[in-house]
């Protein structure tokens, strides 16, 4: 009798140990789409299509360029990638601008990124908040930086949606302009 309950204590740690171990009541997993900042943007195209300059998206990286044969080890090949943890983009049905989930370390992060966009496009922003601020989406949802709707006046074609100042509803309903059967993959963006 001792025996079976010694065994039926075994059999209960090992199970619950098995399904911790999977995540199942492990209070620290947090899906990989729910990490970071990520935000989705309809964006035009940029960059000449030229070596070291191809034709991108705004905000994303051009890819790193390869080490010239007899530079130093460590020597920077790539444009500063501070910021953008990673990225999956998709050209719209025309081709001429794409849909971007982009996945930045924090909020912060991408308003650094946003005001470096502006200063490098010449779009000043007010320092009068109350006037530059538009109002939010939705009710309960936080309004759009002013810089961000600074850009989005300046640059035609730019829609930027954050995670928390906008619903699913409204990037599809975005999306779908430019890409008549958009959906949202499975696999969400992990950072490189």
């Amino acid at each position: 009798m001792k025996s079976i309950r010694a065994f039926a204590v075994i059999g209960a740690f090992t199970s619950l140990l098995s399904a911790q171990n999977k995540g199942v009541i492990n209070p620290q997993y947090v899906p990989s789409s729910m990490m970071y900042h990520r935000v989705w943007i309809a964006s035009p195209l940029v960059g000449t299509g030229k070596p070291g300059d191809p034709k991108r998206p705004m905000f994303v990286p051009a890819p790193p360029q390869p080490a010239k044969k007899g530079a130093p080890v460590g020597t920077p090949t790539a444009t500063d990638r501070s910021g953008v943890l990673g990225f999956q983009m998709q050209f719209s049905d025309d081709g001429t601008s794409a849909l971007v989930e982009l996945v930045v370390a924090s909020p912060a992060v991408f308003q650094a990124l946003l005001q470096a966009e502006a200063t490098a496009r010449g779009v000043s922003v007010s320092s009068n908040l109350t006037q530059n601020t538009p109002a939010p989406l939705h009710a309960g949802l936080a309004a759009p930086s002013a810089t961000q709707a600074a850009l989005e006046t300046a640059v035609p074609g730019l829609k930027i949606f954050e995670r928390g100042k906008a619903t699913d509803s409204d990037i599809l309903a975005e999306f779908r302009k430019h890409r008549a059967n958009y959906t949202f993959d499975s696999a969400s963006v992990r950072p490189q």
